[in-house]
């Protein structure tokens, strides 16, 4: 560097960024160049990478330093700004040392800096700093105050900055110990120090509710009285819930209102004190044997979890499958150790004309996963606690909601959508995707997909929601007929751990059954800690064209030979017993 110089013992202006565009450097040398006063006064150097031949670097990198040449030669800056062609990263220190034994000043003068990582390097070195008044700069100037922020697109400003920081002595020694005195700020220990402080200051995300001690390790001899806490505290947890929601938000199944808010508490208190009945009348039975609404926490009891999450059958193959898998676990469905859930795209409304159709009971399932991971809900079999208007025998896990809520847009995205949707239909002449009010609810906005080739693939319409900073997930259906927009933090994966957090439920002991494909969220269901059983045979449809959301193998992110995953083919009730008996779900 110092070669370069003809007064080596100038101030040195420091600036250390590869020869890009965006890094502004030409707007650098033209405001040196233009300052006479501050050309006699610093020297400027330009570590810009490392280079051998210019006419071999890419074609952008290349222009930059060219124009920087040509630059020094127009103001014939020669023996006052160094440009080296060749540094190790080593011998950066000592880079920031030397600038900061002549007294000089770091630059960062890019159009925009994201965070400036070199103005942390450099302050830690005793270098005052000139930087971008956009992007990262201005957190780290409001924390080290150690120098001057400017307008990257003024070069005037650019050259004053910098000739006040080397002119004035008093400033510069001012600037420098406000770095070093302020640095550690940006160590790890503080870092984390301050990170842990925010994150004490946040609302809680962990359910509310006051777990017993052994809420993990329930014997099957326990009495109803500990499925009576649980109703306690869930009771209790709803009510919570519904008076801290905002008086806009959306209820169970449709839009809020007071009637549909106090049907819900009626139907919660209900619930409680048929569970306190329940609990005087029979306390010699077993928890685990009890139905209605007192099997909704029996969920902890469960030695094994099934979950059905076949996306890619029709309705009655779907009907078929459950009830094989019933048959095929009779035994310990009977005597309780083995539960059920079902997740789906479905909502509440849908699954249950579904079910009872096939002649299923809404109670033979411990839980339902609706609406692509955006609802959880409980059977209920007394028709007390049908939440109106829609009268469905669920009970909605609002404490659920409280865990997936974060930056959800609620009425404003769906207005948002509904544009969107209306533009689709506008282009295509035709009513292709409308929104479905009986599917929507508080966290799902659904619509119907009438023309699948008048709609974008799924990776499209995601980036256009990041584009439009809008917070969600985007859920096709396998065949593309529904498309659902559900919080960033739902899922049906997220589900099956805030089952395991709420009842205790180990996820190793959740056996997951899939289809040969699924919805968009397909891939989230396997793998992982529970076990998966993918159903194999004709009886799978091809998914829609829409789920084009990624552009690799599934077996490139998805290990279908480790032993946590099994392939069947078919769905006959002894394949399925086979399958279950493998994962330890029924006894062999």
């Amino acid at each position: 560097i110092m070669r370069f110089f003809s007064n080596p013992r100038k101030p040195m202006i420091l600036a250390l960024a590869r020869p890009d565009p965006k890094k502004n450097i030409t707007t650098l040398v033209k405001a040196f160049g233009e300052h006479h006063e501050l050309r006699n006064l610093a020297n400027l150097t330009l570590i810009m990478g490392n280079r051998d031949v210019i006419d071999e670097m890419s074609s952008t990198n290349g222009a930059v330093l060219t124009s920087v040449l040509k630059l020094i030669d127009k103001y014939d800056l020669y023996g006052q700004v160094a440009y080296p062609k060749h540094h190790k990263q080593s011998e950066v220190p000592d880079i920031y040392r030397l600038a900061a034994r002549t007294k000089g000043v770091f630059i960062n003068c890019a159009y925009i800096e994201p965070f400036g990582l070199t103005l942390i390097e450099a302050a830690a070195y005793g270098l005052p700093m000139v930087a971008t008044q956009n992007g990262g700069p201005v957190d780290i100037h409001r924390v080290l105050d150690n120098g001057i922020l400017v307008d990257p697109h003024n070069q005037n400003d650019i050259a004053e900055a910098l000739y006040r920081l080397v002119s004035d002595k008093q400033l510069w020694a001012k600037c420098r110990q406000n770095g070093l005195d302020n640095i550690h700020r940006f160590s790890w220990p503080e870092h984390c120090k301050n990170y842990l402080s925010r994150v004490g200051t946040l609302k809680s995300r962990h359910p509310q509710w006051q777990k017993s001690d052994d809420a993990t390790e329930v014997s099957e001899t326990d009495s109803p009285g500990d499925s009576l806490r649980d109703i306690h505290d869930i009771s209790l947890n709803l009510k919570i819930s519904l008076d801290s929601e905002k008086s806009g938000s959306m209820s169970k199944y449709g839009r809020s209102s007071t009637s549909d808010r106090r049907n819900l508490e009626d139907a919660v208190q209900k619930f409680s004190e048929a569970v306190s009945a329940g609990t005087k009348d029979e306390s010699g039975e077993k928890a685990g044997a009890t139905t209605g609404s007192t099997k909704w926490p029996s969920l902890r009891r469960r030695k094994h979890i099934v979950v059905i999450a076949v996306d890619s059958v029709q309705d009655a193959d779907l009907v078929q499958i459950i009830k094989n898998i019933f048959q095929a676990s009779s035994k310990e469905k009977s005597s309780g150790a083995l539960g059920f859930v079902l997740s789906t795209s479905r909502a509440a409304s849908e699954i249950h004309p579904l079910l009872t159709s096939g002649g299923i009971e809404i109670t033979d399932f411990d839980a339902f996963i609706c609406s692509s991971g955006s609802d959880l809900c409980y059977p209920s079999s007394n028709s007390e606690d049908m939440l109106s208007p829609a009268e469905l025998p669920f009970m909605i896990d609002l404490d659920y909601h409280s865990q997936i809520q974060y930056r959800w847009g609620g009425e404003g995205l769906r207005k948002t959508l509904i544009r969107w949707a209306a533009e689709k239909n506008s282009e295509s002449g035709q009513e292709a995707v409308v929104e479905d009010d009986e599917c929507s609810s508080t966290y799902c906005i659904s619509f119907k997909v009438k023309n699948t080739e008048a709609v974008p693939p799924v990776k499209d319409l995601r980036k256009t929601m990041r584009i439009q900073a809008l917070r969600c997930h985007v859920l096709y259906s396998h065949d593309g007929s529904k498309l659902n927009f559900i919080p960033v933090l739902a899922s049906r994966s997220q589900a099956l751990r805030y089952l395991y957090i709420r009842w205790g439920v180990e996820l190793s002991n959740m056996t997951v059954v899939v289809g040969e494909s699924g919805d968009t969220d397909y891939e989230g269901l396997l793998g992982g800690v529970q076990k998966t059983i993918i159903l194999k045979g004709s009886f799978n449809s091809a998914p829609n064209q829409l789920h084009a959301a990624r552009s690799y193998s599934l077996e490139d992110v998805v290990s279908f030979d480790k032993p946590g995953i099994a392939s069947v083919d078919g769905y006959a009730p002894d394949i399925l017993k086979s399958a279950l008996q493998q994962f330890g779900a029924l006894e062999g």
